[in-house]
């Protein structure tokens, strides 16, 4: 028996557009129901709509009509219909005896189908697939649940129902949830001012929708859940509130009052992208890419988030920030906002530490006083893991008894960043080949502005640094990873470039394990 289309992957992925039919039915739903309604909810009205027309359609095709069946004996001009054949309709012109050693005798009908003659059998003994044991009560959809179409079907819906209703102005949507206008409660200029006036009294926020508008005088009449969608929608279109929840939560705080690195990128974090052959990386630089993670390589995240372990590079270790990279980005899942305020516990002091989520610059500002209560050096291994709920994250770094080490550390001498082992007290766990510093913070801030304004090349970078790294190695070559941990300390440079342009230049020479030697003769 024919399919019906609304229980086909086809039906929904090709042919299935919103009609005006389809927009009359959700406006009238949501007349009914007087409340937002998710994506989901939608899909399923849309799907039952739909189910519904087709139950119609099939009703019309089928008025005054037989469905044919082999069993039954058809008499010349009886009109037929053929669910088979997406319920074509056709007239029996003629009959004749037929034979088949299986079913031995039975008639053959010769049906007029759309100006074509096509023969079937008719009073035929037996079992046939298009038979019926309910007679004529012939209903495919019957049994048809739109919820299981939803199931199966429901996230092409979702995504179609969505494109359709953002070009209409008259639904509106916030995170998840669309309203129709008209419905909204109303929200002038005096609630936001209002608004404003709390969250500026509350040190900026964050506060939740239901703890401002308690200070609004809205209408108490409505459904609060109409009250509430009207009120952040409101607020979400003026620029001075900032939605800061994680998922699943509505926080709300002033733009103005957020930290200046939250609304400013701090200098040492700003990419300028690189282009460069991504193609002529071998597979283990590729290798140390991931192990690197930076935030701008643009690796695939990991499914979930899982305890990490990352090394500090320095423009992080500068901005008091984290990278949000492909293993860290699944500890802070994306809000409706570019920015989440979130919590981070110290594993080992209970201490909170609030920190912000800035998604579209890929880093979570607000460390800058733990690295230093904690002297945490660049190359420093901290640990993430998942904390109790959505927006809290357990960190930690590795702890140890403190014990003077041999670091590199930067200073400036004649317009170039020079290195030189010192010993330093470090009480922290590191990586030797990233650990680098400096005790001329300003110096090299003010030497990496002079670079950026002389749009000094990444090559020109290179081998103006190579040198005095290579000179603290008896054998004068320089770890990749070292040479990526140098030069961030003058410009954001993640490890694709780099590792391109060392293969590019011949003047640097790999010797192995990552290592690279410098011949001057050959540069270029």
């Amino acid at each position: 028996m024919n399919q019906p289309q609304t229980q086909t992957y086809a039906y929904w992925a090709s042919e299935f557009v919103l009609t005006k039919s389809d927009i009359e039915q959700l406006y009238n739903h949501f007349l009914e129901v007087e409340r937002p309604q998710t994506t989901g909810e939608i899909a399923l009205v849309i799907i039952s709509h739909r189910v519904a027309e087709e139950r119609n359609r099939i009703k019309q095709l089928m008025k005054g009509r037989t469905v044919y069946q082999p069993k039954e004996s058809h008499k010349k001009g009886a009109k037929l219909v053929f669910p088979a054949l997406r319920y074509a309709q056709g007239q029996v012109k003629s009959i004749r005896e037929g034979f088949d050693p299986k079913y031995g005798q039975y008639d053959v009908i010769a049906v007029e189908i759309e100006g074509k003659s096509r023969e079937f059998a008719s009073n035929l003994p037996g079992e046939h697939i298009l038979n019926m044991d309910n007679g004529d009560k012939f209903d495919p959809l019957e049994d048809v649940s739109p919820e299981e179409i939803k199931e199966n079907y429901g996230s092409i819906v979702v995504e179609k129902v969505t494109s359709a209703l953002e070009s209409r102005d008259e639904f509106v949507h916030l995170r998840d949830k669309w309203f129709v206008k008209d419905l909204m409660a109303e929200v002038n200029i005096g609630h936001l001012h209002l608004a404003e006036a709390v969250l500026e009294v509350n040190e900026g926020g964050p506060l939740t929708s239901e703890e401002i508008v308690l200070h609004l005088d809205m209408d108490k009449g409505l459904d609060p859940e109409v009250r509430l969608f009207s009120f952040n929608y409101a607020l979400n279109q003026d620029e001075r509130f900032d939605e800061v929840g994680v998922p699943g939560k509505v926080n709300w705080f002033l733009g103005r009052l957020e930290p200046d690195a939250v609304q400013v990128v701090p200098e040492r974090l700003r990419y300028r992208p690189i282009s460069y052959d991504r193609a002529i990386l071998s597979p283990q630089l590729l290798l140390l890419e991931r192990e690197l993670d930076d935030e701008w390589s643009d690796l695939e995240p990991v499914e979930s988030a899982q305890p990490t372990i990352l090394s500090l590079t320095y423009p992080h270790r500068w901005a008091g920030t984290l990278p949000l990279s492909s293993r860290t980005r699944p500890f802070f899942p994306t809000g409706s906002s570019p920015r989440q305020r979130v919590m981070l516990v110290d594993e080992q002091s209970s201490e909170e530490i609030v920190a912000w989520v800035v998604q579209e610059h890929r880093y979570i500002f607000g460390l800058g006083s733990w690295y230093e209560q904690n002297k945490i050096p660049v190359g420093g291994f901290i640990t993430l893991k998942p904390g109790p709920e959505t927006g809290v994250v357990l960190i930690d770094y590795d702890r140890r008894r403190p014990k003077r080490e041999w670091i590199r550390l930067a200073n400036v001498a004649d317009n170039q960043l020079a290195f030189e082992l010192e010993r330093r007290s470090v009480g922290c766990g590191y990586d030797d080949l990233l650990i680098v510093g400096t005790d001329f913070v300003a110096a090299v801030d003010a030497l990496a502005r002079r670079f950026e304004s002389d749009q000094r090349s990444l090559n020109s970078l290179m081998t103006g640094i190579f040198p005095t790294l290579a000179k603290l190695n008896p054998q004068e070559t320089v770890h990749t990873k070292t040479l990526y941990s140098a030069l961030n300390m003058l410009r954001r440079i993640p490890p694709g470039p780099l590792f391109a342009e060392l293969i590019k230049q011949p003047a640097f020479q790999p010797v192995g394990d990552h290592y690279w030697h410098y011949d001057r003769s050959r540069a270029r």
